[in-house]
């Protein structure tokens, strides 16, 4: 592989040594952590690839995953390493299988031990994220995550960086305003231990959507200011994108929103000062294990 014939085209809008130093921890290889695991892979970054244990692709994700039939049925984790590979030769990529809220002890060791500068928070069910969300605090990492809403009429992708609000933060604020299958309440986020909403749909394109945008975020964490990959506002950790126009959300499509979200002095994970964190992580654990109602 010549690299510099590789990364040719690119050169002039990244720079290479700081991206190549970067690692970032893709946590889950859905539909959209594939793309950002593939996007961050193609260019270099140095990737930490995980997936619950004996993920295997299935033929219903096919419509809406990077993986087509020749991976049908094979770990999904083991062929998105082959196929990041295919992107870029050079890429460095580590795979490891960690479910991720009961084998949360396990999996923050790991990451400790990686040292990501960026956890992409690809997972699709709250008590994974509220997981991710405290070993993110205790480690001090940054993070991207996003959603898509469903019938794909548009999602959110947001950061946080350590000192900020954290995903704790966003999801309570957010609660009310997160778009739901026609036919279902608002989900309550201040109760992480609630049922899960059914699985989104939404085509490919509206997931590649969502994925790439947290991409950018990504690299904006990575590469600093100076990137300006994302193209929005420094302080906003938040983005609202509709694709077509939504009644009370946005009036156009196309279209995103940006915004600031403070951090909630009431916060389980991050309102409280770091000595106390273990124990309000105990607390979020007991109220995700606790059985629903």
């Amino acid at each position: 592989m010549n690299e510099t014939e590789f990364y040719k085209p690119v050169s002039p809008l990244l720079n290479l040594d700081r991206l190549r130093a970067g690692r970032v921890a893709v946590i889950g290889l859905g539909s959209g952590g594939c793309r950002v695991a593939a996007e961050l892979g193609r260019l270099g970054v140095a990737l930490l690839l995980v997936d619950r244990p004996g993920e295997l692709l299935e033929e219903h994700n096919i419509v809406r995953h990077l993986l087509g039939y020749s991976s049908l049925g094979k770990s999904k984790l083991a062929e998105m390493t082959a196929h990041i590979r295919n992107l870029n030769p050079a890429a460095k990529l580590e795979a490891r299988e960690f479910e991720v809220v009961e084998q949360r002890e396990d999996c923050e060791r790991f990451l400790a031990g990686w040292r990501p500068g960026v956890i992409a928070v690809c997972t699709d069910t709250e008590p994974s994220k509220h997981a991710l969300n405290e070993m993110a605090l205790r480690l001090g990492a940054p993070q991207t995550g996003g959603a898509v809403y469903d019938g794909g009429i548009g999602g959110e992708v947001y950061r946080t960086r350590p000192g900020e609000a954290c995903y704790g933060c966003l999801a309570w604020r957010l609660r009310l305003d997160r778009r739901q299958p026609s036919g279902s309440g608002p989900r309550d986020y201040s109760r992480p231990e609630t049922p899960e909403a059914p699985v989104t749909c939404a085509l490919n394109l509206d997931i590649e959507q969502i994925a790439l945008l947290q991409v950018r975020l990504t690299l904006d964490l990575l590469l600093g200011p100076d990137a300006r990959l994302a193209g929005i506002p420094s302080e906003a950790n938040l983005c609202v994108f509709a694709n077509r126009a939504i009644p009370g959300v946005s009036a156009r499509p196309w279209h995103g929103e940006f915004f600031r979200l403070p951090r909630r002095a009431q916060c389980l994970s991050c309102g409280a000062p770091a000595a106390d964190l273990e124990a309000r992580a105990g607390e979020i654990r007991a109220a995700l294990e606790r059985p629903a109602l």
